[in-house]
């Protein structure tokens, strides 16, 4: 169990090593018409509750002076959201396939502010009220290289990129001092899948993603993506399904758009029904 906690990938070994124990041990399971995790083609969309958003933003300006805030502490700014999600993936044979994923997730803020706050070229002050808007886009674009694939269980390392965007907007409530700041940046992934089939119709998929980054004067930071959900198989072309999210990074900017940190972690509920060939 140390080694779980410890380790980047320590959960997911884990995981690789429970489900290899259960695929020797269990009772054999029937495999679905054309065999588990054979599909070519799976398109999925998903009802995505997000809830226990976090964020804390700073705006520096060129001499590296700014205030950090918490999004929800000190922007008065919403910790939920409920948003559409796409995924889908193509696989080319056994052991290769392309995977995407879109989403976008709005968060608004609106506050007295208890704090002063220097942004850029802007100053606020105490008693100010402040109106935020956060909105975070990601679209991935991955490969999946099959490692193991039996009956019963699948695993598949992968890489890829996630192209991410974060546009932060901040004024006055009467509208002026307004500014905003954009970062976005095509980040390398690595992560790890498992699936795992408990029936002909019910299986299990977890994924494990991360990177870091290091782009001299202008991007540092790592990111980390985890999800575990259960999937049934409701007919040939048809899937229903649930489970859970969490993503988080932490990013330091000194681009144009953007000088400052975002550092961003939210949780949530996905509710799936998809297509698959």
């Amino acid at each position: 169990m140390k080694v779980c906690e410890e380790r980047p990938f320590g959960f997911g070994l884990c995981v690789i090593g429970l489900l290899l124990s259960l695929s020797f041990m269990a009772v054999p399971v029937v495999a679905a018409e054309d065999g588990a995790f054979s599909n070519k083609f799976i398109f999925r969309l998903a009802y995505y509750s997000v809830s226990d958003a976090d964020t804390d933003i700073s705006v520096l300006n060129e001499n590296g002076i700014g205030t950090g805030v918490n999004f929800s502490g000190d922007l008065g700014g919403e910790s939920t959201a409920t948003i559409p999600r796409i995924d889908m993936y193509y696989r080319f044979n056994e052991k290769h396939r392309i995977d995407f994923a879109m989403y976008t997730i709005e968060r608004h803020g609106n506050e007295l502010l208890q704090i002063d706050i220097d942004w850029e070229d802007q100053s606020y002050s105490i008693g100010e009220r402040i109106v935020s808007d956060i909105n975070f886009t990601l679209l991935k674009l991955g490969y999946g290289y099959t490692v193991y694939h039996s009956p019963k269980v699948e695993i598949n390392v992968t890489a890829g990129l996630n192209i991410t965007g974060y546009e932060f907007d901040y004024r006055l409530a009467d509208g002026s001092k307004a500014g905003t700041s954009n970062a976005s940046a095509p980040l390398p992934m690595f992560g790890l899948r498992v699936s795992y089939a408990l029936t002909p119709k019910w299986s299990i998929h977890y994924l494990s993603e991360t990177f870091f980054v290091d782009i001299e004067d202008e991007l540092q930071g790592a990111f980390l993506n985890y999800e575990l959900d259960l999937r049934y198989r409701a007919g040939k072309n048809i899937l229903l399904g649930a489970g859970t999210a969490r993503l988080s990074f932490d990013l330091k900017s000194d681009a144009d758009d953007w000088r400052g940190r975002i550092a961003d972690s939210h949780r949530g509920i996905l509710l799936y029904v998809g297509y698959q060939i």
